[in-house]
């Protein structure tokens, strides 16, 4: 007999341990590179992160001076009777505790300087006593300055305003301003203006308490066409206002291009850094956070290189282990072949003397030796049992018609599976490009579409933009590497409505390659609509503003749709803070819940929603009426709370308890946003109480 292969076993074995190796190498080497990706990816996560908590920080550190300005007011309005209140001879008296609280303020909420400005722009009083101080905000050498600017602003709509920061000549050094109107029987007497402590605003930048050794934030504004940092920059010469060099400006500028996101990008020496960015509104300043690359690897490369030694060493060992093993065996396998060969030819005659081997090898060689001398009588046995098969041809044939019968009635039964699973079990499946080849009965009632508009299209016709790219772009990535994904999705329906479901996508594979994809999901929108259910207010039980900004845009996309009419009205318990004040914040609690009910009862209909939207505000939002409807019942509700006849001895609009009610009407196809509707009705209150209150006002 010729011998095709003389390849030995050992050899072979050796071979296939190596060919092992590396194959696992390989895998692991594709391991350890997701692994990097996925610390990448995280990487550019935890700057988000990061970058949020910074201007969260900073949101909050003006919020609370937007605050204490507010509080500060109230002590103002107090002291608005003396009418010498604004003038530089009454803040020079020697005995003024105004003078010393004012001082006191500007330290304990860190704000560097404090300004009393007249209404005709006269600063008749500063904390600092700098060269601003007497100085005219109107026609004075620091009238183009942010601190004549946010003054004008106050003048003009009674808000508290903040600035850009800009150069301010008298502090010697770039500035922001705050400015509150100070009004007096709805007039406005006077403004109180705060400029911002820097050092405290930088304190928040520099805290690099999560940034490791190589992170740093960037906090700049647009001088001209230059980036100009606001606050010292890390591991760099940059001070504070210095404008950034050339390699930092492009870096930025690319970040920059647009709003909010975050990416890798090369840094000054050619290395990737992880940046995440974002637009701060308050202060108008674009911030960013980054680390390098190669912190975030780090410890990534220290156990690649640990998990790298130890491999190549455990393959040396199980090798040489191998190798020293079949050294043992060879005699053995040499003689077991020999014989193998002689009775491969027909002599059924080979005996092996077992004596002289090990204990296995004794009991393999009886064993191969009782099998020669049975051979012939298998082979006997054989033809016998042949002349026995053509004998029971017939009822063999008759078994197989039989089992054909049974597999049509199990085709059956599992085709009935099959019917189940497709009207009750959401599950679709793709080609390899992601392209809908089948989508189950279920998976077309919950989305909304038919079969027909979903094969051949891909699963963005239901994406939710809700859903970052993140999600889908993790799970392209995990099916795509031949593993099951899972997770929660949030799918958009064909009329616009959503639902959420928990889904399992596994590849198809065949012959080892990806022919496909297979999803099957569970419906879990009840349970996403259980964890948002916290939407009502807790003292009236009226839904909350959480739940009015969902609801007003559902009810704007459902007029666009039908094409008809919805209205907000925002409600405003009149002199509610002297309320408060003259019969205790628990008798003021009880105007409000007496309120919501009344509320509660002229929103009975389907559509219709009453809100607490903070304080004693509330908001209704009412559909499917006239002009006049919606003004008629404004007035009802009016009148409704004025003949609880709740006694009111500070209110201004009459004996008792009033209200007043600004509307604004949205239409079909109106180019008016949730937000101008918001502020619309807001307007119309406005107008309602500079009209006397207790009354109602519509836009047009």
């Amino acid at each position: 007999m010729a011998l095709k292969n003389k390849i030995t076993v050992l050899r072979r074995t050796v071979l296939l341990l190596i060919a092992v190796s590396i194959v696992t190498f390989a895998v692991l080497i594709s391991a350890t590179m997701q692994i990097r990706e996925t610390i990448r990816a995280n990487g550019l996560s935890q700057m988000n992160t990061i970058l949020s908590h910074k201007m969260e920080n900073i949101d909050t550190y003006v919020k609370c001076k937007y605050i204490a300005i507010n509080n500060l007011i109230h002590l103002f309005n107090f002291a608005s009777h003396d009418p010498h209140l604004f003038t530089e001879e009454f803040w020079k008296r020697p005995s003024l505790g105004l003078r010393n609280t004012l001082s006191v303020f500007a330290d304990e909420n860190e704000f560097y300087d404090m300004f009393v400005i007249n209404s005709s722009g006269d600063i008749v009083y500063t904390v600092k006593k700098e060269s601003d101080n007497g100085t005219n905000l109107l026609n004075g050498p620091y009238a183009d300055s942010e601190l004549g600017r946010v003054f004008r602003d106050a003048m003009k709509d009674h808000e508290t305003y903040i600035s850009d920061y800009k150069y301010y000549s008298p502090s010697h050094d770039y500035a922001a301003f705050m400015a509150k109107p100070i009004i007096s029987n709805g007039k406005i007497i006077g403004v109180l203006a705060a400029q911002i402590d820097n050092k405290s605003i930088q304190k928040i930048l520099n805290d690099y308490s999560e940034l490791g050794n190589s992170g740093n934030v960037f906090a700049v504004v647009m001088n001209g066409n230059k980036l100009m940092s606001m606050a010292p920059i890390r591991h760099t010469p940059i001070d504070s206002y210095d404008f950034l060099d050339v390699h930092q400006t492009k870096m930025l500028n690319n970040a920059f291009m647009k709003t909010f996101g975050q990416q890798y990008i090369k840094n000054a020496t050619g290395r990737d850094v992880a940046i995440a960015w974002g637009y701060e509104p308050q202060l108008h300043w674009k911030i960013a956070v980054s680390i390098n690359e190669s912190e975030l690897l780090d410890e990534w490369y220290k156990q690649t290189v640990s998990l790298g030694v130890l491999f190549v060493m455990g393959v040396v060992v199980v090798i040489m282990l191998v190798v020293a093993g079949f050294r043992s065996l060879f005699r053995p396998i040499q003689e077991l072949t020999y014989n193998a060969v002689k009775m491969s030819n027909g002599d059924y005659r080979v005996q092996f003397k077992t004596e002289k081997y090990d204990l296995e090898w004794q009991i393999l060689m009886d064993a191969f030796n009782r099998m020669s001398s049975d051979i012939y009588d298998k082979l006997m046995q054989l033809r016998d049992q042949n002349a026995l098969l053509i004998s029971q041809k017939s009822e063999i044939e008759k078994l197989n018609q039989t089992l054909e019968a049974k597999i049509v009635q199990k085709s059956k039964k599992l085709q009935e599976y099959i019917n189940i699973v497709d009207q009750h079990v959401i599950t679709s499946q793709t080609d390899a490009n992601g392209l809908i080849i089948y989508a189950s009965v279920a998976f077309c009632k919950i989305s909304g579409y038919t079969k027909e508009e979903l094969i051949g299209k891909n699963h963005r016709i239901i994406r939710h933009p809700d859903m970052p790219d993140s999600l889908f772009k993790e799970m392209w990535e995990t099916i795509t590497a031949g593993k099951i994904w899972r997770g929660e999705i949030k799918n958009l329906k064909s009329d616009g409505g959503y639902y959420w479901v928990d889904t399992m996508i596994s590849p198809n594979i065949e012959e080892g390659k990806i022919v496909g994809y297979t999803a099957v999901r569970h419906d879990i929108t009840y349970q996403k609509m259980v964890e948002d259910l916290a939407i009502t207010d807790g003292l009236t039980g009226l839904f909350n503003r959480r739940h009015y900004a969902q609801v007003i845009q559902e009810e704007m996309n459902r007029v666009n749709r039908h094409s008809y009419s919805i209205a907000l009205m925002m409600l405003d318990v009149d002199n509610f803070k002297l309320y408060n004040d003259t019969y205790g914040h628990s008798a003021g609690d009880t105007i409000l819940i007496k309120i919501s009910e009344i509320l509660r009862s002229y929103t009975l209909r389907s559509g219709e929603y009453a809100f607490r939207l903070g304080g004693e505000e509330f908001g209704v939002l009412l559909s499917n009426m006239s002009r006049d409807e919606y003004h008629a019942l404004a007035n009802r509700i009016c009148s409704a709370v004025e003949n609880l006849h709740l006694p009111h001895a500070q209110n201004t609009a009459g004996e008792y308890v009033t209200v007043s009610i600004g509307i604004a009407v949205y239409e079909s196809q109106s180019e008016m946003s949730c937000e101008d509707i918001y502020k619309e009705a807001d307007k119309q209150l406005y107008l309602a109480k500079e009209n006397g209150r207790n009354c109602v006002m519509m836009g047009e």
